[in-house]
């Protein structure tokens, strides 16, 4: 089985340091054998690819196969998380929602010898380079492409209320799939690995709202 690193970039400025709070008593709260947590740290945007190296040098010497790289606004399932990693390619695996020629910074997986390449050709790039975008071009150089099949729900902070077929007297909430035209469940949110909690209007307390609805949403059997 693959042991799987999530290394989440974060920020200790307001009001950024509030998410990181919401995902430690939230989804990094709970234990899952063969899964590890390391934030790193990014408070001028600046130097966003220049520190993803910095964090790559430093959790190079423990133990892990494969990194699910995210950030402060991403609810991550650490168990559905091990479970898609150990489905993916050990080697050459570079997997996340699609961009336009990158996975989308918001969370994708990566094996092990391609971190090394990225501690390799980071050093290089602009300082004001946009991390996903930089990570997506070093690796098409070295001919690697997004995998296919990458998974996420993109929550909207207010959803709308709606009846639900599983429970048609009962509101529902409604959460949003990136690239799909219906409102996913309550059930599809408890089984992806990913869900995105981003307001579009920037207020971070609605991320911080929308990532504690999920984890109470995760936790009903």
């Amino acid at each position: 089985m693959s042991r799987l690193l999530v290394l989440v970039l974060s920020c200790r400025k307001p009001p950024y340091d509030a998410l990181w709070e919401a995902q430690q008593r939230t989804w990094d709260s709970v234990s899952v054998p063969d899964v590890s947590t390391l934030y790193y740290w990014c408070d001028e945007l600046a130097t966003m690819p220049w520190r993803l190296k910095l964090a790559l040098d430093s959790a190079w010497d423990a133990r892990w196969d494969m990194i699910f790289r995210t950030n402060s606004s991403s609810y991550a399932d650490k168990e559905r998380l091990l479970a898609h990693a150990a489905t993916l390619p050990a080697e050459r695996c570079y997997q996340g929602v699609e961009g336009i020629g990158f996975a989308s910074g918001s969370g994708f997986f990566l094996s092990r010898d391609l971190a090394m390449i990225l501690r390799l050709y980071l050093e290089d790039r602009p300082y004001d380079a946009i991390e996903d975008h930089v990570v997506g071009q070093v690796l098409r150089d070295q001919d690697i492409h997004n995998i296919p099949g990458a998974e996420r729900i993109d929550y909207w902070p207010r959803p709308t209320l709606v009846r639900t077929q599983r429970s048609p007297h009962d509101a529902s909430r409604i959460f949003e799939p990136i690239n799909a035209t219906r409102g996913a469940t309550e059930n599809d949110v408890r089984d992806t690995y990913h869900v995105r909690c981003k307001a579009s209007d920037g207020d971070r307390q609605k991320d911080v709202e929308a990532m504690e609805i999920v984890h109470r949403l995760k936790a009903v059997v």
